[in-house]
């Protein structure tokens, strides 16, 4: 765990030029100022690092007294900038040095400290992620108002005469027709070795057209946030550097599944993991498990404006649909609880299957909590589980099994918070939730169809 004086040795005795100073904005967007390492020494962690005028990423007057508090912990060597390292920080009052209350990275720090005040040790996150590698993508941006139109070129699409695109399903497929699988190991590399945060596994995703797919081990709350938008800086930065493009949008290509976000979760006390229970015959998985499955099910429409937070994710859900509804296995259930391994205390997970990556996990991954938390507070009953596939039922058997769908658009998702806030109350500010949400707003007003040239340009990269 690398400490102030760690960084500022390092930086002495590797000549580093530059300090990137990396910071989330409201929707979850990575930005960045750069200083000169002679600028910085021990006074830039106590004090903070004054930059030009942050109003211009967090649209607030106040916003213009901030400095970056640049967090040691993050610290790594940038490995396509010469002589230069890269730190998130946290965003603070120059004055007061109080912590500004709509930085996303607060609003996970303050998510732990309240676990912490519940009893709970620490919450484990980890993060199967999907994106898209595609050799290029034009958009038609001079048919305004007219049929604009944008081109997509992969190597394995069925499009392109190309001789590796794949059949109906891209899941595990083997080289050469997983054609990026050595790109896809140095990002999980990069990852893994020069950022510190640990991948379990990486593959070929679904989809058959260039879909990717890394899965990266469990951290605490703010440090899986932080290692999401960190595997999607290094992803658009290798695929730039190979003369590829690299998308998180959850629906690119509107014949394919998409990319998703499952979300891992599990809560500790200590060295034990709450959700366990050896003596469970379904899943092993304990009464507090599913207390908190049923916050999960009672506020799933809710957490969709986090989880799926873009207009795009709703195409997305039209295509590969997920329904309210908890299981071992269950193709469509928006809650899973696996049961490969008999007796994995450790390994023993909860996951959020609906989810997507254009979130902003900071705020994604606190709101599940927070709802799986509330569940736990208020003994919310899952019901029983649901095997089959949720998918394939007709509409009277999602009834007999009371299955409910999630919202059908961000603006449904939008009214279902409205309606089901209480469970975010202390987690996430009501000054960040209401910009969040004019956010959302504003991008409902833009937008409209499905998989659209607009979407493209809006959120190819999210």
């Amino acid at each position: 765990m690398a400490t102030a004086s760690n960084v500022l040795k390092y930086i002495s005795s590797n000549e580093i030029k530059w300090i990137d100073l990396q910071f989330i904005g409201v929707e979850g967007n990575l930005n960045r100022v750069s200083i000169s390492s002679k600028e910085f020494g021990a006074d830039e962690f106590t004090k903070g690092v004054g930059t030009p005028d942050l109003s211009e990423v967090y649209t607030d007057e106040d916003a213009k007294d901030l400095v970056l508090s640049p967090d040691p912990e993050t610290f790594a060597r940038v490995p396509w900038e010469n002589r230069s390292i890269r730190m998130l920080c946290d965003v603070m009052h120059a004055i007061n040095k109080e912590r500004y209350l709509k930085d996303p990275r607060y609003i996970a720090g303050h998510t732990e400290t309240n676990l912490k005040a519940l009893g709970v040790t620490s919450a484990h996150l980890s993060s199967e992620v999907e994106f898209y590698v595609f050799d290029n993508v034009s958009l038609d941006r001079t048919k305004s108002g007219q049929s604009a139109s944008h081109l997509i070129d992969s190597r394995e699409a069925n499009w392109t005469p190309s001789p590796f695109w794949n059949n109906e399903k891209g899941a595990y497929v083997n080289q050469p027709f997983d054609s990026i699988s050595g790109g896809r190991g140095q990002i999980a590399e990069t990852l893994d070795e020069n950022y510190n945060y640990p991948v379990n596994y990486h593959s070929h995703g679904r989809a058959p057209t260039s879909q990717q797919r890394i899965g990266i081990k469990r951290k605490s709350l703010k440090t899986a946030a932080d290692a999401l938008v960190t595997l999607k800086s290094i992803a658009r930065n290798s695929a730039f550097l190979t003369s590829t493009l690299c998308t998180f949008m959850p629906l690119p290509i509107p014949t394919e599944v998409g990319n998703s976000l499952t979300i891992g979760q599990s809560l500790w006390k200590k060295d034990r993991n709450v959700f366990y229970d050896a003596k469970d015959n379904y899943a092993q998985i304990s009464q507090t498990g599913r207390y908190y499955i049923g916050g999960l099910l009672e506020h799933a429409s809710a957490l969709s404006v986090f989880t799926n937070p873009t207009v795009n994710s709703y195409a997305r859900l039209k295509k590969d649909p997920y329904y309210i509804g908890w299981s071992r296995y269950s193709v469509g259930s928006v809650v899973k609880v696996p049961y490969k391994i008999e007796n994995d205390d450790n390994g023993k997970e909860i996951k959020f299957a609906s989810a997507d990556p254009s979130v902003n996990p900071y705020l994604a991954y606190s709101a599940v909590v927070a709802a799986g938390i509330d569940g736990i507070k208020r003994k919310l009953d899952p019901g029983d589980p649901v095997d089959e596939k949720i998918d394939k039922m007709d509409s009277s058997e999602k009834r007999k099994h009371k299955i409910k769908s999630l919202p059908g658009s961000l603006m449904e998702a939008m009214d279902a918070l409205q309606n089901d806030v209480n469970f975010l109350k202390g987690t996430i500010t009501p000054d960040m939730l209401s910009d969040y949400l004019d956010a959302k707003l504003e991008e409902v007003k833009e937008s409209g169809g499905e998989v659209h040239p607009q979407d493209i340009s809006r959120y190819f990269n999210y």
